[in-house]
Formats: structure tokens, sequence, C-alpha cells
């Protein structure tokens, strides 16, 4: 039975959680209920409160009841979380509590010292309308970039909300973590399904092992989310010849699903009478910022849809200095940068302690970085990128940061792409540039050379404003290997 919306705006995922009955998780170390979760979160909080009062602590959060049970307490007793990749290598671990003056490492029952002495402060809150950071996420990928992006309780709870508002998300309901907890998506699962009071199963076997559908079989698994690259492994698969009784819905975000692949699982979904939701979103914003109606994802496969309930959306027109209402685009098909408005939008991003240690005045706005126009129907659709970042093959790489750390070798280099490629361009007719930037982009970022083309240019293209016109940019590295490819194949 779906709760009502007036009580989920009201409940906080954290709080109260025996108001609900039955089992929250399964794991395969056995299962824990509701109420025996309340108890062991409240417990929890009560010694990070004595143990770390104003402190950071971090959370390697692995997939696992001890570790959901830490991430609760620490948002309940307001401890400031940093939250990481479990295999993220310990010298980076060390550098990045360094930075950011962790003070303790949360692992099982342990509240373990990672500082020579403790790193403590003093929270000044002295305005209600002052945000404070409760988790901090890593954005880093495989760039390497240092920041950290810093979420509020408010904006994991308006998030929650919104998402409540257009998933189908019941308390009978059984989802399965086919995505890591320490990833926004994947933390986004947990939150709302918390919310409602559902279960889930917490699991480390992959998606493509017979383990993991033992579990969604022995379980009830509802739903299944899941990046791109959990899609490809879905169509191999053959999901809609599996006997899944409990599915009612198929949930897809973290970069870009291939339109061909859209239609495919929108037919599957129509065929086995589920629901196929398409989303949008940045750890910036929490977790989502779009998604596009079951019922209308076979017309519009290339679209990013909608905002979130209390979200919204704005194109602006990229000849503009500054953002304000002359830059507004509202034609159809007419690009420009998209920018997403709402409650779920981050505190801002820390690279060092002083930053998560500061209140901050809601931002409600974030530039996505994305290339966007509207569809004659009003639908949002994504047609490239600016110089922010790219996933390939998952892998998220900062654009900006690439180009400063390439631009080391000698030359200025422009980098853009889209989740398929990425493309490294120069103007420089230095011999040996070319190589020299593949090499860093193989040993570096560990790219395969099908994932990146160096290109060299006679000249940049640019905006009236006199920056580096990207979207231009994109269109001749695409032509050129399009070029480059045909002359080979000739």
């Amino acid at each position: 039975m779906t709760l009502n919306a007036d009580l989920r705006r009201n409940e906080v995922f954290y709080l109260n959680l025996d108001r609900f009955e039955g089992v929250a998780f399964y794991s395969d170390c056995g299962s824990i209920t509701y109420a025996e979760l309340e108890k062991r979160v409240s417990v929890r909080a009560m010694e990070l409160q004595n143990a770390c009062e104003d402190c950071l602590a971090a959370l390697c959060f692995e997939t696992s009841i001890d570790a959901v049970v830490n991430y609760l307490a620490a948002l309940r007793s307001e401890t400031p979380l940093l939250v990481i990749d479990p295999d993220l290598p310990v010298a980076q671990q060390e550098a990045l509590y360094a930075k950011l003056g962790v003070s303790v490492a949360l692992g099982g029952l342990a509240i373990v010292p990672v500082a020579r002495w403790p790193f403590k402060h003093k929270l000044q809150k002295s305005s209600e309308k002052l945000h404070y950071a409760a988790v901090l996420l890593s954005t880093s990928g495989s760039s390497g970039s240092p920041k950290s992006v810093m979420l509020s309780r408010q904006n994991l709870l308006a998030n929650t909300d919104s998402i409540l508002r257009y998933l189908p998300i019941r308390s009978d309901d059984c989802a399965i973590t086919t995505l890591p907890l320490h990833y926004s998506f994947g933390l986004s699962v947990l939150n709302t399904h918390l919310a409602v009071g559902a279960r889930m199963v917490l699991t480390t076997h992959p998606m493509m092992s017979r383990e993991f559908w033992q579990q969604v079989r022995e379980h009830q698994v509802s739903s299944l989310s899941g990046v791109p690259f959990h899609f490809e492994m879905l169509k191999m698969l053959r999901l809609e010849r599996m006997e899944l009784p409990a599915i009612r819905y198929l949930a897809q975000a973290g970069g870009r699903l291939d339109p061909k692949l859209v239609s495919y699982f929108a037919n599957v979904a129509e065929q086995q009478d589920w629901q196929f939701y398409v989303m949008y979103g940045q750890t910036e914003a929490t977790a989502r910022m779009a998604y596009v109606p079951p019922d209308q994802i076979q017309h519009y496969p290339d679209v990013i849809g909608q905002a979130i309930p209390g979200g919204r959306f704005e194109i602006h027109d990229l000849e503009y200095e500054d953002v304000n209402s002359e830059s507004v685009i509202t034609e159809p098909e007419r690009e420009g940068e998209l920018w997403y408005f709402g409650d779920n939008v981050m505190l801002g991003y820390a690279e060092q302690a002083s930053d998560w240690q500061q209140g901050y005045f809601p931002r409600k706005s974030l530039a996505t970085g994305d290339i966007a126009c509207y569809t004659e129907q009003g639908m949002v659709k994504i047609t490239g990128r600016l110089s922010r970042f790219i996933k390939v093959r998952g892998k998220r790489v900062q654009l900006d940061h690439l180009e400063q750390q390439l631009s080391a070798l000698g030359s200025k280099v422009y980098c853009c792409g889209n989740d398929d490629v990425l493309f490294v361009a120069h103007v420089n007719e230095e011999h040996g540039l070319s190589e020299q930037i593949s090499s860093v982009l193989r040993a570096e970022l560990l790219l395969h050379p099908t994932l990146f083309n160096v290109i060299q240019l006679k000249t940049l293209p640019t905006l009236s404003s006199g920056k580096v016109d990207y979207v231009k940019l994109l269109a001749i590295c695409q032509q050129s290997t399009l070029a480059a490819n045909k002359e080979a194949g000739e």
C-alpha cells in the first residue's frame, strides 16, 4: 500500500525507524527488522555524539547492515559524514582524510581515530536559514579531482520526497543493491525505501551471477535500478525470458542510455506489464533532477523528460556572460546550458576542512554543464556537454581538471566528449605532443585507446565572448574522427 503524499513529506527516513513492521534488510549475514534497526541506530547515534562531537567522520560505505547503521546514526546524531568508496586505495583515503580534516573512521562497531589528535570545531549555527553539510560524496572519479559534494539533511530529504512522488515505491516493495551505496544513485535507492518502510537486499553478488538472481527470486525483489552498463547486461541476459513475477518497474540513471536500448526496455516493460523509468541526475543535485513518465518513453526515447516534482529547469543562451532573464531560452530546438532549480541542490564543494565547517544559505540552482534544448512537446533533450565532466564507460572524467593536468605537458589542450568517447584537442604542431597525451590517458586514467581521440586543430572555435565554443569543438572532433575512420576503412 502506497503511503499518503502528505505523510511522506512529514517523515524523516533516519528517525523513528520502528514505526515500520517487518524486515528492513536482508544480507549474506542474515536479516534485520525495522525494530532491531531502530535499536542499533539509536545506540550508535549516542556513541557518535559522545565520541565525535563537532568533528568529521568517514565511512567506507560497504554493502552491509553495519555500514547502513553507521550512515543512519551519523545523520541522526548530526555528525558530518564523508562517504567514500571502500575500494579506494588506502593512500588516497589517508590523503582525503588529511585534506578534509577527518577525525574518525567508522567500521562495524568501531570508531577509529585517524588523526594524531581529534580535529574538532564548533559549528556556529547562528541562523536557522543556514544549512550544514551532513554527507560529503566524492565525484572525483578517474580524473583525480579532490572535490567532494556537500549535501545537507534538507537536500537528502527534499530529493527523497521528490523521488517518492514519481517512482511507485510501496511499503511492500523489495529492492536489491545493484548499485554501490557510496554512489548518489545507490544512496537514493536506500533513502527512498527506508522512507516508506520497504525492504532491501544488501548483496555483494554481481548482476551476472547465479546467486544474484537467486536472491531476486527468494526475496521477491520488485524493482531493478541501474546505470547504462547494467541495462546492457540485462539485455544480454534476456531479462524478458526470466521468471520474475514480483518485478513491477525498472529504473535507469547514471548516464545516457542509448535510445535503441531505451526502446528495447520500453517494449520489454510493456510486454511484462512493468513500468520503465529513465532518469537524469547528478551528485550535485543529491541524486535525481528529471525523469521520463513511463507512458511517454516509447515515443521519446532520446530525452531526459521533465523536472522531478519540486524542481524546474531553465535553458540559458551560452552567448551571455551571466545567467539572467534575457538569457533564458524558451523556443524549441534551440540549444543552451541546462540549469536546474530545487531544494536538492548541494551546498557546494568541500576541498578543505574549513569548507564543511561553515553554514551555507541554500543555493537552489545548479549549472549542470550539459547542453540541452526543448523538444516541440516541451521535453528536455540533452544534446552535448560543456567542459564540466563526462562519463566514459562509467568513469567520471572532470574535463576542466583534465585540461589543467594535460596542459602541464607544455601546451594548452581542450577536452570535450560524450559518454562514448573523450576528445582532447590542441593546436600545437609540436612533434610528439599527441603521443604524450595518449600516454597519459592510458597510464593515469586507465582509458583504452578506443575510448579517446587526440586531435590536432588549426584553430579553435570560439563564442563572441572569446570563450571556447565547446559545442562546435565537439562537432568538429566528431567529424574529424568520422573522416579518419572512413579514410582508414578505404
